[in-house]
């Protein structure tokens, strides 16, 4: 059963998919239309799950479901899945194609906006000084809704690609 995002309790588990190219007005706006319909249907063994789905930045695709109410299976994951992959197959045409299972783009914050950086030229850009420490980046990995909010964005030099930062020794 569908429950609006902002409804959701911290304790809810998320899964956090990232686009290769934002999504269109058209695109979001149809994301969540048939992520309500997705969410009115989903289920774990029989059971209905209290779930949401929302669209952030035009570029992260967000599932979220309350597993106090009724925890999420591996069948019902995989339809979950399937739902992304349907989103996919949707938006893709011949001149333009969406994936959100590729990771090998990074994203960051920068200058208001989502700006997407292939992985192997990540230490190049912290080289060049177009990645800094505090440039914010996402980790999609955030499990449920409380580390969403306090975790999902952080700087640079909270993420794995600090290593890729100047090392400073106090002298």
């Amino acid at each position: 059963m569908y429950i609006p995002f902002e409804e959701m309790p911290a304790t809810a588990r998320i899964w956090v998919y990232q686009a290769n190219r934002p999504l269109s007005d058209t695109e979001e706006a149809q994301t969540i239309q048939l992520g309500e319909a997705f969410a009115n249907q989903w289920a774990a063994h029989g059971n209905a799950l209290r779930s949401s789905v929302q669209v952030v930045y035009q570029y992260f695709l967000v599932i979220a479901v309350d597993e106090q109410y009724n925890a999420a299976s591996g069948c019902s994951i995989d339809s979950s899945v399937a739902f992304v992959r349907e989103l996919e197959h949707k938006f893709s045409t011949e001149n333009t194609s969406i994936s959100f299972f590729d990771r090998t783009q990074i994203a960051f914050w920068q200058d208001d906006a989502v700006q997407l950086l292939p992985m192997n030229q990540a230490k190049q850009a912290v080289k060049e000084g177009k990645v800094l420490p505090d440039t914010i980046t996402f980790d999609n990995t955030v499990p449920s809704i409380e580390a969403w909010e306090n975790r999902w964005k952080i700087p640079v030099q909270n993420s794995w690609l600090a290593r890729y930062l100047p090392q400073t020794t106090n002298a």
